[in-house]
């Protein structure tokens, strides 16, 4: 579990654990492929990889989306994808079985209303990934899917703070055909299910995870 302490990583790490799976739990922000590759050997092989990627989203006009953001966006949301992938995927494709899920976002299935154009494009680029790998690895008895979460409480982008606020809450109502948050164990408990043995003919696919904000 990448980004254990942001994103969905929390909720996802406390469920596993209480399904009594062994989880190593990686809080520091992925920085290089070299890194990746160390930890792997020195923690792997794994048999689930949950490429849980955070960054900070960038409200700005399109033409505001300078080279310094864009590079931050795909250095933390798009270029660890491939770092663990390809530091996880040999092995399982030896043994193979293995599992990859990606939290990714549900801008990827319907565009936000605020200007975020990079950080909807990182990650649709996640997504890509997702089912490209999907498709190829499907054969070696590995399967990769992605989860779409939005208006999920968790500590990067809905922290309790903003969870209180009158007008928030208020947004939620207006803005989610469920009228509520959805909680860190809802989505934790997608993420566990795609990498459970009851998912196991499920490859390349987006499930979304958001209350029905996509439908807009």
């Amino acid at each position: 579990m990448t980004d254990a302490d942001e994103f969905l990583g929390p909720g996802v790490v406390e469920r596993f654990r209480a399904e009594g799976d062994d989880v190593v739990a990686v809080s520091t922000p992925l920085g290089s492929r070299a890194e990746v590759e160390a930890l792997v050997a020195s923690e792997g092989p794994f048999d689930v990889l949950v490429a849980n990627l955070e960054a900070p989203i960038t409200v700005a006009p399109v033409e505001a989306h300078d080279d310094a953001t864009l590079g931050h966006l795909f250095d933390r949301l798009v270029h660890p994808l491939f770092w663990l992938l390809g530091a996880c995927v040999p092995s399982m494709r030896e043994r193979g079985t293995g599992i990859v899920v990606v939290p990714t976002s549900a801008t990827v299935l319907r565009s936000s209303g605020h200007p975020i154009a990079g950080y909807e494009s990182a990650r649709a680029a996640q997504l890509a990934v997702v089912r490209s790998a999907a498709k190829e690895l499907a054969g070696d008895g590995v399967r990769i899917n992605a989860l779409a979460p939005n208006f999920i409480e968790n500590p990067s982008y809905f922290p309790p703070e903003t969870v209180a606020d009158p007008e928030f809450q208020a947004a939620v109502r207006s803005e989610v055909p469920a009228k509520r948050l959805g909680t860190a164990a809802e989505a934790a408990a997608v993420v566990w299910w795609l990498a459970s043995p009851e998912a196991s003919y499920i490859h390349g696919v987006v499930l979304p995870t958001d209350g029905g904000w996509r439908l807009g």
